[in-house]
């Protein structure tokens, strides 16, 4: 969007991250500057040994302590940011450079949180007196494009290291991000806490639209007549449906529904209605590949949409030399998703058709009658 580059971007310091949590390396020409002005004797609390180790940049230093440099230095914390050439969580944890400091509140920032609301998870201790955790962090998702796009999204912390696998639809990320995001947003992660930071609401539309487009891509499903959000989170649902609501009012919604029959877990969902899927569409969209494919068909069969009595014959006929799913099916005929499963439960009961396989939870059907 050409609009995002004029919106007033937040951003956030170094001396706002987590003080417990993040460990800095300081370019050595201001490091030595810098600790060539320090007198130990003036800092009670440090021992001596790990200063030491500090001075010759033997380790990173923890934040609360490059802070506590910076008051007491004639830098300031702009100063300490341009020299700050690493940063990383606790103990073995992947290391970021070049960071790009201070933090900007862009559109690539509000994705990834969108991301680890959604298809995401961030492993590891929080605060000073928890432990560190050995789970890793990562964002799952099969398609790769989403994958790449999230990649390229963490770009706005600086240079940072990644283990991606489109086989398994997993892309490993440092804690140091999520510990980042959770101190700033006052947010959790995890699948039942999880929830919108408040300040989402007070963002221009442009940047929502862009949280909205990445949460949609993990937990939404086009069906139809319907854009449909999931989650298990009721309240974190809620919270997404009221920043719709609020930025894009336009966009027609239904209100929060429970699927009880979900399992042990209640499914909680909202609809997009049929009539606002172009203006969906137009103010947010999808970077998932097939949900957009899915989209713009819809839009294509509603404004193109023609009735044929034959239905069932053309149907047979496709079926009779191919193997064909029923998505593949509406899109050669025309014909809804949800018709066309319909056509396909009959054509069953008559032993015309069958199920031949299953590929990526899609039944593939092919004719009984070429047999």
């Amino acid at each position: 969007m050409n609009s995002l580059n004029q919106i007033k971007i937040r951003e956030f310091h170094i001396n706002q991250f987590p003080t417990d949590r993040i460990f800095i390396s300081l370019n050595e020409s201001f490091h030595r500057e810098l600790f060539s002005m320090i007198n130990i004797k003036n800092y009670e609390n440090l021992n001596k040994s790990t200063f030491k180790q500090w001075k010759n940049r033997r380790h990173f230093i923890p934040l609360w302590v490059i802070i506590k440099l910076q008051e007491t230095s004639p830098y300031s914390i702009e100063d300490f940011e341009r020299n700050i050439i690493a940063y990383k969580g606790p103990s073995t944890s992947a290391v970021i450079d070049n960071p790009c400091l201070p933090l900007l509140e862009d559109e690539r920032l509000l994705r990834a949180v969108a991301h680890l609301l959604g298809d995401g998870f961030v492993g590891g201790g929080f605060g000073s007196k928890l432990p560190q955790g050995k789970q890793h962090s990562e964002f799952r998702n099969f398609a790769p494009e989403l994958l790449d796009s999230f990649h390229r999204d963490l770009s706005v912390f600086g240079n940072v290291p990644v283990t991606k696998n489109y086989q398994h639809g997993s892309l490993v990320i440092p804690n140091s991000i999520g510990y980042i995001l959770c101190h700033l947003y006052r947010i959790k992660f995890d699948t039942f806490n999880s929830r919108v930071p408040e300040v989402f609401f007070n963002l221009p539309k442009e940047l929502v639209a862009q949280f909205l487009r990445a949460f949609a891509d993990d937990e939404a499903h086009v069906f139809d007549s319907s854009i449909e959000y999931y989650s298990c989170n009721k309240d974190l649902l809620q919270d997404v449906l009221s920043l719709m609501n609020s930025h894009f009012p336009e966009i027609k919604t239904s209100g929060i529904k429970a699927n009880i029959k979900a399992g042990r877990n209640t499914k909680y969902s909202f609809s997009v209605y049929s009539k606002s899927q172009e203006l969906y569409l137009n103010h947010i969209g999808f970077d998932h590949n097939q949900k957009t494919k899915d989209l713009t068909f819809n839009l294509s069969r509603n404004k193109n949409r023609k009735y044929n009595k034959n239905s069932r014959d053309i149907i047979l006929d496709l079926l009779a030399n191919n193997t064909l799913s029923a998505k593949e099916l509406s899109r050669i005929t025309n014909i809804t998703h949800v018709q066309v499963l319909a056509y396909l439960k009959e054509l069953k009961e008559q032993r015309k058709v069958k199920i031949i396989e299953k590929v990526h939870w899609a039944n593939r059907w092919t004719s009984k009658l070429s047999q």
